[in-house]
Parts: C-alpha cells; structure tokens; sequence
C-alpha cells in the first residue's frame, strides 16, 4: 500500500490527529450535557471507562502480535500492583 499511495504515510498521522480531537470533543460535549441534567462526574467517568473497555476488549484477539505477548506471570502481575499503588 505505502508503494501505491505514498502520500498517506504523511495523511494518516494528520487524519488521526483530527479524529483524536473529534473524539474528545464529542466526549466534551456529552460531558457537559450530562453533568448539566445532574449525573455526577464521577459516574459519567466510570461509564466512560466502562464503554472503553467493552470496546478495546477484542483489540489483542483481532491483533497480529497477540501471539507475541508472554504469558502474565505472578511477576508481572506484582510489578503492575506495585505501579498502581505508587500512582505510576
């Protein structure tokens, strides 16, 4: 694809970035609606990361380098506890 179309290795970037700023000003306006008929902050964000999640839960199944991934060991699982607590 990069041989027959050069010019969108330099549009994606650009076309992300516009739909990055879209998202999160769709985001910002559901925000203010919400929060204007009287749903507090913290459940908007907890549906928010909910819709996230249910969203980006297919995303290693779909992917190529799923099969990459190492298994998640008790290691592993402790070095991210230990971030979490520390607030990294």
């Amino acid at each position: 694809m990069a041989r027959r179309f050069p010019f969108c290795k330099n549009l994606l970037p650009i076309l992300l970035l516009i739909g990055i700023e879209c998202n999160d000003m769709g985001l910002l306006t559901l925000f203010k609606a919400a929060t204007n008929k009287g749903m507090s902050n913290h459940v908007f964000v907890a549906y928010a990361y909910a819709i996230a999640t249910i969203v980006l839960i297919p995303a290693p199944f779909i992917s190529k380098r799923s099969r990459v991934v190492p298994p998640l060991g008790f290691s592993i699982l402790f070095k991210i506890g230990l971030l979490g607590i520390i607030g990294h």
